[in-house]
């Protein structure tokens, strides 16, 4: 092994693969069967051991601390979603939009003279500035919790937190021939019916943007959508279609997955237009009353990136002339899809393979140059292990109350397929990299069941600490539909968070600061009380206090507790956004079937590196200043994250 601290910085370079959601004991479990052995000879150089994950071990917070070197305290992202203290409503995490300024009237048309903007709301410097102080280059390519990324002098591309063209999470369309499923009312999904005529030509829109800059007859109406037709002439009898869109054909045959066609949204004719980019999934084709398109959320386009993507801002543009149009939408692939039963699980692989194609493709484009770097770093991320086991989990549980046996036979091997190529990934860079070059393999964190859920809100109601204006619980109600906050003591929102109703902090608090603290170790003693009805287990291992584990520099953002759930238990979606059940405890009869949100001692990181580390397990929180100290220099006061080496 190398000795990293003998040289200064000149000539070293460190590349680092960050597979989110890879666990160590899968990884560990493969490594004894000789199914990764790439992986195994790089801890044979280095290490490889599991390592401590972030206070909840969600992905923006996880990776918002590798980002900073430090706890959540010092970045300011808790969870996916927040609240606003005021109203009690949700709110992203990780980023706000804030609209245009000084508006002047021009026809029908409302005109910004300052455009709106998109604001990070991850605090804490990056450790790539501090390379940048240095003048080292780096590149981070799809870091999370970077989405607007932040100013800098390095070369960034958004990940995680990367919103679709309409500023969502992923949008996606279905056309279908089935008159009840085009009724059906799916989240996240614009549903059409499907009318293919005489002539075999079906006519269609891609759904756009809200055009705020044309201002509505009516004072009070939401601005419309911008349009974009297409038409599908279809071909029954080989199962094949054209798809004619603005100037582009696109051929498809009945289960292909297109390539990225890049759509122009009008918002004043000839003046101004958005760009996104779809792609078309022809998933039926057999006859007219069985016909189904799929066409993905509407993605800003790196080409012509309508929002911003990337430092420089044209580094996104440059990468797409030289390797062509790629995926930006924070979560690539559509899980959404295979939820809501749009897609079958051989779609959403189909989809899934294509994403990581794309990723490794990106992945050699940029380790080619960065080979012919003297110095430096270079930050590669892949989604496929963390979106992938999310959906697979229950394909491998026989315990999981959504298993299906011949779903299971059919692709059970998937999994463990998507490790075999992260080893894989891995063995192309050794190949690649000199020896005297460092090579870490990361994650933020683990996986694990998800057979049970929780609903917090609907807890706290029945022990009578939120209290509801109807008396009693009324499944598909919301807090803001029931909750009486004038008796209310206690409310959930997010996937791991907990709040009191403090008075003076929330808009109707009720409970004093000098009722906080034992209020949050009487509820805490109860959370970590829970037992599933249904077999008797612990649902939460430990309910942490969060002014007990965060630095305070945002600690007024931090829920007043974070829930660390046992393996096998997460919190019911519903609960994340104020909606109540009926069963405090219920079966996750989903496809969604794996997580992370747990107790972070239930789902540890992978850490696998070619050197040495000075610690067991590692933190996190330690990756930052481990790849300063590489470089030479000190960790800054900001981190609180030390060293590995």
């Amino acid at each position: 092994m190398m000795n990293f601290l003998n040289a200064g910085a000149s000539g070293k370079r460190f590349v680092i693969l960050g597979f989110d959601g890879m666990d160590p004991a899968v990884v560990l479990r493969l490594i004894k069967r000789g199914e990764m052995p790439n992986m195994k000879r790089l801890s044979d150089r280095g290490v490889f051991t599991m390592m401590e994950s972030s206070l909840p071990p969600q992905s923006p917070v996880a990776w918002g601390t590798f980002i900073a070197g430090a706890d959540p305290g010092v970045t300011g992202i808790f969870d996916f979603i927040h609240r606003n203290p005021e109203n009690y409503t949700p709110m992203f995490s990780q980023s706000e939009t804030q609209p245009g300024k000084w508006v002047v009237k021009l026809g029908k048309y409302h005109v910004p003279l300052k455009p709106g903007k998109v604001i990070l709301n991850r605090e804490g410097r990056a450790f790539w500035d501090y390379l940048q102080d240095r003048d080292i280059e780096a590149t981070i390519f799809k870091v999370p919790t970077n989405y607007p990324p932040s100013a800098s002098g390095q070369r960034t591309l958004a990940g995680l937190g990367t919103p679709d063209i309409l500023g969502t999470y992923g949008i996606y369309t279905l056309y279908t021939a089935d008159v009840n499923e085009s009724q059906q009312e799916l989240p996240a999904t614009n549903v059409y019916y499907a009318y293919v005529d005489e002539n075999n030509v079906m006519e269609g829109q891609i759904d756009g943007p809200k055009n705020d800059l044309v201002v509505p007859e009516d004072p009070y109406a939401e601005p419309e959508a911008v349009i974009v037709p297409f038409k599908v002439y279809v071909d029954f009898t080989h199962r094949t279609a054209r798809i004619d869109v603005q100037g582009h054909e696109v051929l498809l045959a009945e289960g292909e997955y297109s390539r990225w066609v890049e759509i122009d949204f009008p918002l004043i004719p000839m003046v101004q237009s958005l760009t996104g980019m779809v792609k078309f999934y022809l998933l039926q084709a057999e006859s007219k009353d069985k016909f189904r398109l799929y066409i993905t959320p509407v993605q800003i386009s790196p080409a012509h990136p309508a929002l911003p993507v990337s430092t420089p801002g044209s580094y996104s543009a440059d990468l797409a002339k030289q390797v062509g149009l790629f995926h930006t939408l924070g979560l690539p692939a559509d899980t959404k899809a295979l939820s809501n039963n749009t897609f079958s699980m051989e779609n959403y692989i189909v989809q899934s393979n294509s994403i990581l194609a794309e990723s490794k493709k990106l992945l050699d484009y940029e380790l080619h140059r960065f080979l012919g770097r003297k110095q430096g770093l270079l930050f590669f991320y892949f989604s496929s292990l963390d979106q992938g086991q999310h959906m697979f989990w229950a394909l491998n549980d026989p315990q999981h109350p959504y298993y299906h046996p011949d779903e299971a036979k059919r692709h059970g091997y998937i999994t463990e397929e998507y490790y075999r190529e992260a080893d894989r990934i891995v063995g192309r860079v050794q190949k690649a990299l000199p020896r005297d070059a460092a090579l870490l393999v990361m994650s933020d964190h683990g996986f694990a069941p998800f057979r049970r859920q929780l609903n917090v809100n609907s807890w706290l109601a029945k022990e009578g600490y939120l209290a509801l204006s109807a008396g009693s619980l009324a499944a598909g109600a919301s807090i803001y539909d029931q909750a009486d906050w004038g008796r209310s003591r206690a409310y959930a929102l997010g996937l791991n968070g907990f709040y009191l109703n403090l008075s003076g902090r929330e808009g109707q608090g009720i409970v004093t600061a000098a009722q906080k603290r034992p209020l949050l170790e009487e509820i805490k003693a109860k959370l970590e009380a829970i037992t599933d009805p249904k077999s008797g287990e612990k649902v939460i291992r430990t309910a942490y206090i969060s002014e007990d584990h965060f630095s305070k520099n945002w600690i007024q953002r931090a829920p007043d507790i974070i829930l660390g759930f046992e393996r096998g238990y997460r919190i019911n979606d519903d609960s994340a956004l104020g909606v109540l059940s009926a069963e405090v405890v219920e079966d996750n009869l989903s496809w969604w079937s794996g997580d992370h949100l747990m107790d972070p001692r239930r789902v540890p990181a992978s850490f696998l590196s070619s050197f040495a580390i000075n610690r067991d397990v590692p933190r996190l929180k330690d990756v930052a200043p481990t790849i300063l100290r590489y470089f030479g220099i000190d960790t800054p006061s900001q981190m609180n994250g030390t060293s590995l080496i």
